[in-house]
This record gives structure tokens, C-alpha cells and sequence, in this order.
């Protein structure tokens, strides 16, 4: 399934938690591999990387509110998970 690309226990420590900064955040099959890698991988990963940019740029400062410590609730698909909410601040300004 789809669901469990991320989730191989031995590929990841802690497979279930969402960690976006494990050192081989990359060993997952969610685009495929050899003959069956998704031809569109390569433009949905620049088309995220160029939203990031654009939304870190419009947002400076903007970081995990401090409440945020624990794992967020998610939404789990069968092509992907992602966070339902995630609470952000922003510095007072001085």
C-alpha cells in the first residue's frame, strides 16, 4: 500500500511519527523505483520546493509554536499522510 512508503520499520527508526529531517528521508518507494518510478516525481518535488520558498519568503520568522511540541493529528490516505493542522508563530516585532 501506498500508505506504508514512509513506514518501512526497517528503513526508519519510529516509522509511524512524521520526520521531515531524518538523514535518509529519501529510501521511500512514494514516487517508485526503476521501471516504475512515477514520471511526474522530479516536477512534484519542484513544484513543492518552489511553494516552500514562496511561503517562507511571504511568512519571515514564522516557526513551530512552542504548543506544537507533540506530534500533530493527521490525515491518513491511502497515497499520502499530512499534518490536519500545524500551529506556526511569528516573533513580535521589537
Amino acid at each position: 500500500m501506498l500508505m506504508g512508503t514512509g513506514s518501512d520499520p526497517e528503513t526508519f527508526a519510529d516509522p509511524e511519527r512524521m520526520c521531515p529531517h531524518r538523514a535518509n528521508i529519501r529510501h521511500h518507494l512514494a514516487f517508485g523505483v526503476g521501471r516504475h518510478r512515477c514520471p511526474g516525481a522530479s516536477l512534484s518535488r519542484t513544484e513543492a520546493a518552489v511553494a516552500l520558498r514562496a511561503a517562507a519568503r511571504r511568512l519571515p520568522g514564522v516557526r513551530l509554536a512552542a504548543e506544537a511540541a507533540g506530534e500533530p493529528p493527521m490525515l491518513r490516505l491511502l497515497s499520502f499522510r499530512t499534518p490536519l493542522k500545524l500551529a506556526v508563530e511569528q516573533p513580535k516585532a521589537e
